[in-house]
């Protein structure tokens, strides 16, 4: 059986990111980072058939293009009112094939888990800047105080100073 008798292409998924990177004029060190792949490793994965389904989604994102249609011939196609809730657009004209919602689904899916790590990483900062903004009150306390002492003594040494 060949897979476009069950509606798949066969894609070197590589040159279509490579041939995506250069139609928007992106760096091939700025996509390396978007992935998270390091820059000298960026030329492997143009020149790879295959990728990992993580680095296509965040791929999609970077380049602004759902790469996962390429492999689907099939236009299963939904209705427009439901593409337009599944892809919360608001837009009735889409036609949009499962593929292209499922992976629109996918990427809303690691935007939410990013967005749940900053969302942690922030809780972790405001708690260290509370912890920091309540040690210097008591350094700012501490220090009152020593001049508080240290007036009190200049205070005491010119009373002596004055009864002579």
């Amino acid at each position: 059986m060949l897979l476009s008798d069950i509606g798949l292409n066969e894609v070197h998924i590589g040159e279509a990111l490579e041939k995506r990177r250069k139609a928007i004029n992106m760096s091939k060190s700025d996509l390396a980072r978007k992935i998270g792949v390091r820059q000298q490793h960026i030329n492997k994965v143009f020149e790879n058939d295959t990728i990992d389904t993580g680095k296509l989604i965040l791929a999609s994102r970077a380049l602004s293009f759902n790469f996962f249609t390429l492999y689907s011939s099939k236009s299963n196609n939904v209705s427009a009112f439901l593409s337009a809730v599944a892809l919360g657009d608001g837009n009735a004209e889409n036609m949009i094939g499962d593929a292209a919602i499922a992976s629109q689904l996918q990427l809303q899916a690691v935007q939410i888990n990013d967005m749940n790590e900053n969302k942690e990483i922030l809780k972790d900062q405001v708690q260290t800047l509370k912890d920091q903004v309540e040690t210097l009150k008591s350094q700012v306390k501490l220090q009152e105080s020593t001049i508080k002492e240290k007036d009190d003594i200049i205070a005491h040494y010119k009373d002596l100073v004055n009864k002579k």
